[in-house]
């Protein structure tokens, strides 16, 4: 019966949440985002996450109609690269932008899923991030919850009109998340839930977001900055806890995440005062984004590259033997004509 299947998942869930797909816990700790940016964010927000959904559904449907034999992981994974697309998106944003950064991130999972799955990386990311550079920053445009009015988020306001040890929004706002921002990414609150969710299935590498933390903390202290005002952020940490700190997405040595980790940290809070002039100036909690893009786009031209590597590796090896293989042919042949 149904609801003799519903319990068994619910048991696993509650007790055993190591057992469950990578999909379904990964989708279970984006919950409390997405509902708090519904909250906040109210129509803007639900028209985004229909496009999300409505996005890697249709990813899902075409692989299993177009690859149906494959495809090894026929999971929901489009859909959650979708999700994780628009969620970095504001809510000021052209809907034709969430459209196209749903729709990227859906192609590339699935060709990922298709071509190479040993690609470690969340193309939803990705493509937020391709989008913003084509569209130099279209996704960035965020509004105020309060009344809908255009505004920029806390980082840059701070950035632009406050001096740098100042604190210029109160940090129980920040952590509850009712502020101009990405979509599903404003509340801290909510992305402490998923990434302890995360954690307590096993999937956050606790020494990637250790060595976030003190990277961000060496940029915060060598610039002088209020450490509550520059670490109180929901977008910082939704791309370090739920897409830097996945296991899944880490490379196999243990002497590299923490470096990974504390690399990122150092970079997504320390890039938010560049040099004057220089091309990310202006920009607030988006440094982080592409610098969590960057990092996965890295790991993943150097998965590409080992394939190649070994790829032509396996075809000259094969090509040496086809050849051996034809000279000593040869030198059959020879010998029984001669006798």
């Amino acid at each position: 019966m149904w609801f003799v299947k519903a319990g068994a998942w619910l048991d696993r869930a509650a007790f055993r949440p190591a057992t469950l797909p990578d999909d379904l816990v990964t989708g279970l700790a984006l919950l409390p985002p997405v509902a708090a940016g519904v909250v906040i964010f109210r129509l803007p927000a639900v028209e985004m996450l229909g496009v999300a959904v409505a996005a890697g559904i249709a990813g899902i449907v075409a692989s299993r109609l177009v690859w149906s034999y494959h495809v090894p992981n026929r999971g929901a994974s489009p859909l959650i690269a979708a999700v994780f697309g628009v969620a970095l998106v504001g809510a000021g944003a052209s809907l034709a932008i969430s459209i196209g950064i749903a729709v990227l991130a859906v192609v590339l999972e699935v060709l990922r899923a298709r071509y190479m799955p040993a690609i470690r990386a969340q193309l939803g990311l990705l493509g937020y991030a391709a989008v913003a550079l084509v569209t130099r920053g279209g996704p960035s445009a965020y509004v105020n919850p309060a009344n809908g009015a255009p505004f920029g988020d806390p980082i840059g306001t701070w950035y632009q009109f406050f001096n740098p040890a100042s604190a210029p929004i109160d940090p129980i706002r920040l952590y509850v998340g009712n502020v101009p921002g990405p979509v599903f990414a404003t509340s801290l609150l909510a992305v402490a839930v998923g990434v302890a969710w995360l954690a307590y299935a096993r999937r956050v590498s606790l020494v990637v977001l250790f060595g976030f933390l003190v990277g961000s903390l060496v940029a915060v202290y060598t610039f002088h900055w209020d450490p509550m005002f520059q670490l109180d952020s929901g977008p910082t940490w939704f791309v370090a806890g739920l897409v830097l700190a996945d296991r899944r997405l880490l490379p196999d040595s243990w002497a590299i995440r923490p470096t990974l980790g504390f690399a990122a940290g150092l970079f997504a809070i320390g890039l938010r005062r560049p040099p004057q002039g220089a091309w990310l100036g202006g920009h607030g909690i988006e440094v982080a984004f592409f610098t969590v893009a960057t990092v996965q786009a890295v790991m993943a031209i150097v998965v590409i590259v080992f394939w190649s590597a070994s790829m032509a590796m396996e075809r000259w090896k094969r090509t040496r033997r086809l050849r051996q293989r034809e000279a000593n042919l040869r030198v059959v042949k020879t010998i029984s004509r001669v006798s």
